[in-house]
Parts: C-alpha cells; structure tokens; sequence
C-alpha cells in the first residue's frame, strides 16, 4: 500500500471519528437542553398555577390548569423521571450507535419530544396566557429537535 492510500485511510477514519463524535455530542446536548426547559417549568409552575385559576373556565382549560397547578418540588418529581427516561434512552442511542433499531427508537423519541414541546405551545394558545416551559420550548427545544431529527436522517 502506498503513502499516499494509507493516509486516506487514516483521513477515512478521522471523519467517521468526527462525524461519530459530533453525533454523540448533538444526542447528549439535547438531553442538557431538555434540563433547560425542566428548569423553567419548575421555577415558573408554582407562581404560574396560584395566578391563573381564572383562566380554568371550560373543561379544556380546567384539564391544562390542574395539571399545572402544583408545587414546584412535586412538578421536580416529575421532572426526574423525564430526566432518567431521557438519560436512559440517550445511553441507549450512543452505546448502540448504528444499529437500526435502536435509531429507530431515539427517533421515536425525539418525535414524541417534539410533540410534548408542540402541547406547550398549543395549551398557550387554549389558554391564551404563558404556560410554564414555553419560551424554552420555542426558543430552544423546538428547533433543535427538529435539527437532531433531520441530522438524524
């Protein structure tokens, strides 16, 4: 083999190395991001449930207020188990990279991500008033699953 092939070899491999490590850094930053977001819901879901209560004026309304409407510490219990489900199937998607269904069900995932992001803008405008996640949600969440999604793809 000449020099020359090995050292396209070698390049050969530095790129998927790359490519592998950029994928794996995009999978675990949506995880980071979606901490963001559980933040925001849980320092905004107290205050936001004790000063809303009027909006609850049709089933639909009382159904998206109850859910909001309790402390920010059992809201945080909530909270961790998205963060291990999250955690775990992003453990799941980097030590199993490439295999097919494994890609299948991140991707499955970061649709119903997706769709979970989606509801907070959508019982924003039910409501028609902030709902606790939504400025993280349009501003962070929502376009960069999108991105995951199509560099998933």
């Amino acid at each position: 083999m000449s020099n020359r092939c090995v050292k396209d070899v070698c390049r050969e491999r530095e790129e998927v190395i790359m490519e592998d490590t950029l994928g794996v850094t995009l999978v675990w930053l949506f995880v980071i991001l979606f901490m963001f977001h559980d933040f925001e819901e849980i320092i905004t879901v107290e205050k936001w449930g004790a000063h809303t209560k009027h909006l609850a004026n049709t089933r639909l309304k009382q159904y998206i207020w109850k859910f909001w409407n309790i402390s920010s510490h059992d809201f945080a219990k909530r909270d961790v188990f998205i963060l291990l489900t999250t955690t775990g199937v992003t453990l799941v998607k980097v030590f199993f990279a490439g295999n097919g269904w494994v890609d299948g069900l991140y991707i499955g995932f970061l649709i119903l991500a997706l769709l979970h992001h989606v509801v907070h803008v959508a019982q924003t405008i039910i409501l028609r008033a902030y709902t606790p996640g939504l400025f993280t949600a349009i501003g962070l969440l929502i376009p960069y699953t999108l991105y995951l999604l199509i560099y998933m793809l």
